[in-house]
């Protein structure tokens, strides 16, 4: 079972990641103790998944002392909303998805031969680094609120802090991507900064890592009984 798991292990956590994304907004209105449930089952499941990723010593435990340092600002801040609480909250998320996407790319680059895990891994590193700079917007919202331009019929909703979580990773993907919607936009620096060197990130992130992939794979097509699984 947990061999099978390993063999999976970018798979789980991508699931993992798109229930959260498809959930959260959802959950925003629900009632507080639910919400606060629902907060530590999600701990948990990512407590699960990602100590089947850090797969050292020192990388679980730097791991889960940041999930525990997120769940304790997240807790903190569901039963008094204290402005430290919220700070401490991005700034530990953001920290501990860096490195999770650290982990990810350092283990695909070290690898000799490429796997349909591995090219998730890929995928999930960059809705992790993603997920990174929504809190580091997240963080200059919270300092600056004019840094940005939000449409009227977001506006309103920003009073939610778990759906403000929630529009800050859409614009954070929609910066990655370099989609860009007019709802949320960059309106004063240091925003701007974050966005474009964001946009530059995820541009190289793609051309890299898909290089890196594609030529694992090309080695391994013209190695003797190479395969791509």
């Amino acid at each position: 079972m947990i061999k099978a798991v390993r063999n999976r292990r970018h798979l789980a956590l991508l699931v993992v990641l798109l229930t959260v994304a498809i959930l959260e907004p959802l959950a925003a209105r629900i009632n507080e103790r639910v919400l606060l449930v629902g907060v530590s089952v999600a701990v948990v499941i990512n407590v699960g998944v990602l100590m089947v990723i850090f797969e050292r010593r020192w990388e679980r435990l730097l791991g889960l002392f940041l999930i525990a340092l997120i769940f304790g600002a997240d807790i903190l801040h569901e039963l008094s909303s204290y402005a430290a609480a919220t700070i401490f909250y991005h700034c530990s998320a953001a920290l501990f998805l860096a490195f999770a996407v650290a982990v990810i790319l350092i283990r695909i680059f070290q690898r000799q031969t490429i796997r349909t895990d591995d090219v998730i891994g890929a995928l999930c590193g960059y809705l992790l680094a993603a997920a990174a700079w929504g809190n580091l917007y997240a963080i200059a919202y919270f300092f600056w609120p004019s840094t940005f331009r939000i449409a009227d019929r977001l506006a309103s909703q920003f009073g939610n802090w778990h759906l403000q979580r929630f529009f800050f990773d859409y614009f954070s993907v929609m910066t990655l991507t370099t989609m860009g919607f007019s709802d949320i936009a960059p309106a004063a620096m240091p925003v701007y900064s974050l966005t474009w060197v964001e946009s530059v990130f995820g541009q190289f992130y793609i051309a890299v890592v898909v290089a890196q992939l594609v030529g694992l794979r090309l080695a391994q097509a013209i190695k003797p009984g190479g395969s791509a699984l």
